[in-house]
């Protein structure tokens, strides 16, 4: 029990500094557009930056699932990849459809995945929500 909640707190910790790293990366190119960012016409920056946190999220979630794929198919949890890359999807969104299942003696880890996909919609959801503030803060320094 220990060994897999060791595993799973280290694979989840991979995922979320990942995950930070694309955030300071999205970050410091919206620092180097901030020019570009003030200048009208605003509707087609607005997109171009939803457009790039978009990427970013579609990104983190799939390298957090094919992560913990790899993982799984390391420890030979299950014999096929494309099952692994399955499972850990529905595990990760924690959809939890059931169709395919862990062994018992790793179940665990199953719900340390759908913690981790948690945790990074979480931070999906608030990188998305700072990038368009910080978007729109830039936007609206003149008009003021």
């Amino acid at each position: 029990m220990i060994d897999q909640l060791l595993l799973g707190s280290a694979v989840t910790l991979v995922s979320l500094v990942g995950g930070a790293i694309l955030w300071w990366l999205l970050n410091e190119n919206l620092e180097f557009m901030e020019p570009w960012l003030q200048r009208p016409p605003h509707p087609i920056k607005s997109f171009v930056v939803i457009l790039m946190v978009v990427l970013a999220t579609m990104t983190m979630m799939t390298l957090g699932v094919w992560l913990w794929a790899v993982v799984f198919r390391q420890m030979s949890v299950f014999s096929l990849l494309e099952e692994a890359v399955y499972y850990s999807l529905v595990a990760y969104t924690t959809l939890g459809l059931g169709d395919v299942t862990m062994p018992k003696d790793k179940r665990l880890l199953g719900g340390m995945t759908g913690a981790n996909g948690f945790l990074m919609f979480g931070l999906m959801t608030a990188m998305l929500t700072d990038t368009l503030r910080h978007v729109r803060r830039v936007q609206n320094k003149l008009r003021d």
